[in-house]
């Protein structure tokens, strides 16, 4: 059987409660304890101290002998002074012993030894001082107190600190129950919010809570998942969505091809390659369309990869170098405009992406044979990749427009997939820089890509 409670309210009572119990129980232990200590030594001090005047009178109490009254009919002195006092005077001579005080029920024993002892008799306790007379005559004085009230005080004290703890116990109980139920409202609030949320339904939160401080930041980080879980489910159903609709034509053309050349295996063979044509064409739109939507998808989704400290020049330098081999018609010419090369935090497949759709829409919507000019300069804070083109450019108010996805212009010239645009978008927003259309001189289009850069970072030496 499970006695641990299921409730964490009931586990914070259980346990708050059980150590107040074993602190108020061991605080007052403590204290019984050496009060007990304290009455025990009082009782050796009284011993001594009584022993003391005994001895200074010991003739007295060997002339009373065993007589209880004096001739005046008061009692004696040893038994004024002792009369209630539960205390009693014994003076040992060999076999012979002289009683004052309290009579014990039962005999006592005659002492072995000198010194302090307890004695248990019957049902009595009793602490007896013995000592020696120092006379000469090898009497000794025995001196005893009966320790009745002592042990009736330990029990009333024990009894007393038994009392307080279980009243302690069940005070704090009902004190921090009703204090944990304030306390874990928040908590009640949070699991009561996430009954509600269901999966179908998006943009939904959790209450934000402000206190206690653990309650906040759990509040603040499941909203922060709930938020990163919506994006991921919207990025998927996009992607299905886009992929969907984008993919219906380009299969279809492609399903055509295929089944026009299984039913017409005699086909000449210029018809049969223009068919294969048209197919890899379908074929590389399909795959390009596809590597487009995924990259878009992770970047909605948040999946990237660690930050990496990249050199832009290097980067930029190579993405121009394969660009001019994608269009060997086209001249690319790269300039660097600054002395320090500006180096960034990014994810470089994303930021070689970006470049590339940049270079290659530059090649496909400029002049045949044309050329385009890139460059990159910087400030303290950010870098600037331009990449201007000779073509005709798009209408100013078009641009905003031609950066959403699957956006072309109205006389394409080539059958890209209107990805390229919204990627490099992407990645602008990813790095939290910004992408601008503009006129280029004389005409064609200017896009500047502007990043962020870390503007302490210092080249690393050349081993020589």
């Amino acid at each position: 059987m499970n006695l641990v409670p299921r409730s964490l309210r009931a586990q914070i009572t259980a346990s708050v409660a059980l150590l107040v119990m074993i602190v108020v129980a061991l605080a007052g232990l403590l204290i019984v304890v050496r009060i007990d200590h304290r009455d025990r030594a009082d009782v050796d001090q009284q011993l001594d101290s009584q022993a003391e005047r005994a001895g200074q009178d010991v003739d007295k109490l060997r002339s009373q002998g065993d007589h209880g009254d004096s001739e005046d009919g008061h009692d004696d002195d040893y038994g004024g002074l002792l009369a209630g006092s539960q205390s009693l005077v014994r003076l040992i001579d060999g076999t012979q012993i002289i009683e004052r005080g309290a009579q014990p029920a039962v005999s006592l024993p005659v002492p072995a030894e000198d010194g302090y002892t307890t004695l248990r008799v019957g049902d009595q306790t009793w602490r007896s001082l013995t000592r020696t007379l120092s006379d000469g005559s090898g009497q000794r004085l025995q001196v005893l107190q009966d320790l009745a009230p002592i042990d009736e005080r330990l029990s009333d004290n024990a009894q007393l600190v038994t009392l307080v703890a279980i009243a302690a116990t069940l005070a704090t109980g009902s004190g921090v129950w009703l204090v944990a139920r304030l306390v874990l409202q928040p908590l009640e609030r949070l699991r009561a919010g996430a009954a509600r949320i269901r999966t179908a339904d998006g943009g939904q939160r959790l209450p934000d809570e402000t206190r206690p401080q653990e309650v906040a930041d759990l509040s603040a980080a499941l909203n922060g998942m709930l938020g990163q879980l919506e994006t991921s489910t919207q990025s998927t159903r996009r992607f299905t969505a886009d992929a969907g609709h984008e993919l219906r034509t380009p299969l279809t053309s492609l399903g055509i091809n295929l089944e026009t050349l299984q039913r017409n295996p005699q086909l000449p063979p210029e018809q049969r390659l223009e068919i294969l044509t048209a197919a890899l064409a379908e074929h590389h739109r399909i795959t390009a369309l596809l590597e487009g939507l995924q990259t878009l998808a992770r970047g909605d989704a948040g999946a990237l990869p660690a930050r990496a400290n990249l050199d832009l020049t290097d980067l930029l330098d190579e993405a121009v170098r394969h660009a001019g081999h994608r269009h060997p018609h086209t001249t690319y010419r790269l300039t660097v405009d600054h002395m320090r090369p500006p180096y960034l935090d990014g994810w470089q497949a994303g930021l070689r992406t970006a470049i590339d759709n940049l270079l290659d829409n530059a090649a496909l919507h400029g002049k045949p044979d044309g050329r385009v000019d890139v460059m990159l300069h910087r400030n303290e804070n950010q870098a600037f990749i331009t990449i201007s083109d000779d073509g005709p450019g798009i209408p100013a108010a078009d641009r905003e427009a031609m950066k959403e996805r699957f956006a072309r212009g109205p006389n394409p010239r080539s059958h890209g997939s209107g990805l390229g645009l919204a990627l490099t978008q992407q990645q602008a927003d990813l790095h939290r820089g910004t992408l601008t259309l503009a006129d280029a001189p004389g005409s064609g289009l200017r896009a500047i890509l502007a990043l962020p850069i870390n503007p302490d970072h210092q080249l690393p030496e050349v081993p020589r």
